[in-house]
């Protein structure tokens, strides 16, 4: 693990792939394509499945941890004087993981936003 902080090329590679899948799912989704997820199907349209939620969840768990291994080379080059341009592609994955985690706590709001204030049938 220390090797991939170490070099900021190597975490960006590492924080790339964790933040993939749920950036893919994410996208998916917020364009209207519903995925064929095989074998998941069921367990994202049962009624009293879960299976699906800890999905998303650990997906976003997966991009959160992402974003903080692509963080620490920035953070690092910062402290030492280099500057935050110092890993260009490290600090363009941390700014699209953030703005993927706005996305997605945004699209939450929204969605629930008309349950919070009262709205009968909000379901």
């Amino acid at each position: 693990m220390k090797a991939i902080i170490a070099n900021p090329n190597y975490a960006a590679i590492v924080s790339f792939l964790l933040a993939l899948p749920f950036m893919t799912l994410f996208l998916s989704f917020m364009l209207g394509l519903e995925p064929s997820l095989g074998p998941l199907d069921p367990a994202f349209k049962s009624i009293n499945g879960y299976l699906g939620s800890f999905i998303v969840l650990g997906m976003f768990l997966l991009l959160l941890a992402g974003l903080a291994i692509c963080v620490i080379p920035v953070v690092r080059s910062n402290k030492t004087g280099n500057g935050v341009i110092a890993n260009p592609i490290n600090l363009f994955l941390a700014i699209v993981n953030i703005l993927f985690i706005v996305a997605f706590i945004g699209a939450i709001v929204v969605d629930q936003y008309p349950c919070w204030i009262g709205v009968p049938n909000c379901d």
